[in-house]
């Protein structure tokens, strides 16, 4: 049998763990639990719940904001055998809480599902000085973990994207969105439940 080099044996040994590395990683999606300390996931399109772990400071500030019932997408290890997920990071959420119709003074939002809402502004009649519905526009948003107590959003439509911010006090929801070149705020919502 002819020798190996030692050298091309420790860097097969590498390259075959890490592509078992690699490959072990996996995108996932569903919905979130908490019961008591522990958190669980349940994949999308399932009934069965995975203990969720997590090696990492940033997804635990992650897990613990989020509520029962929210939906989560990310990355990691699910160990199907043992019934537990490793999460490696937590990419996008939907935030549960924010589905709905929310109201404002510049006009009203309907966060249809995690992915989709719509923006009705209100317009001045000049002659009656009353509200009155406008024009209703369709987006495409998401929204990740960010740093405090805000969650980054991003809004798109067919032709721009928008970053924003979504804080939650107490019953109101105060959106904020920026000007994607200097970072300055544009415009800020102050919504609260019809």
């Amino acid at each position: 049998m002819p020798e190996v080099d030692p050298m091309k044996r420790i860097l097969f040994l590498l390259a075959t763990f890490s592509i078992q590395y690699v490959l072990g990683v996996q995108s996932f999606s569903g919905s979130l639990t908490k019961k008591g300390q522990n958190y669980y996931f349940t994949p999308k399109s399932s009934e069965l719940f995975y203990k969720i772990n997590s090696p990492s400071d940033i997804v635990l500030d992650s897990l613990n904001r989020l509520e029962n019932g929210d939906f989560i997408i990310g990355n990691g290890t699910l160990d199907t055998t043992n019934k537990k997920i490793n999460i490696e990071s937590i990419d996008y959420v939907g935030l549960r809480k924010l589905l709905g119709p929310w109201n404002g003074a510049h006009g009203s939002m309907n966060f249809k599902d995690y992915s989709t809402m719509s923006f009705t502004p209100y317009l001045r009649d000049t002659k009656l000085v009353e509200k009155i519905t406008g024009h209703q526009k369709e987006f495409r948003y998401s929204i990740s973990p960010n740093d405090g107590n805000e969650w980054a959003l991003f809004i798109s439509d067919d032709k721009n994207t928008s970053f924003a911010t979504v804080e939650f006090i107490k019953k109101r929801v105060l959106i904020k969105i920026f000007e994607s070149e200097s970072g300055k705020i544009l415009r800020t919502f102050k919504l609260e439940r019809p």
